[in-house]
């Protein structure tokens, strides 16, 4: 697995991760506390429960694509990530479905100089507002 020298190069190599279907290097873009916040606004803590993220979610041999529309440095370890993405998988019927939202992350360089996702959010504020409605 290629590793993220920058904050920039997390969002790329975790896209190609999730297309190929690989749970261990797409896990292995997150620290080892790290977080994934569902639509539901669920919140999987963790290498264990990001396992079972993407253990359910490959079922469905799903592609994603990821851009970066923003990196806003919090010092020289920590930033927030934003952009749009896209995912497409096949339902059991044979359909395609698609999701697409706006995701709002956290990275952190981590002490052997690369960087890993804290916390993913791709819902971003979708999830804020489904959580008050």
């Amino acid at each position: 697995m290629s590793k993220a020298h920058a904050a920039g190069d997390v969002h790329p190599i975790y896209a190609r991760a999730f297309n190929s279907g690989d749970i261990e290097s797409t896990v292995a873009c997150y620290e080892s506390g790290g977080c994934f916040v569902a639509r539901s606004g669920r919140v999987a803590r963790g290498t264990e429960e990001l396992r079972e993220v993407y253990r359910i979610t490959f079922a469905s041999k799903p592609t994603i694509k990821i851009e970066i529309d923003r990196i806003i440095d919090a010092g020289e370890d920590l930033a927030l990530i934003m952009g749009p993405w896209e995912s497409t998988a096949q339902t059991s019927a044979g359909e395609t479905e698609v999701w697409s939202g706006t995701y709002i992350d956290i990275v952190r360089k981590q002490a052997d100089g690369t960087w890993k996702l804290v916390l993913d959010n791709p819902n971003g504020v979708d999830v804020r507002a489904k959580q008050f409605a």
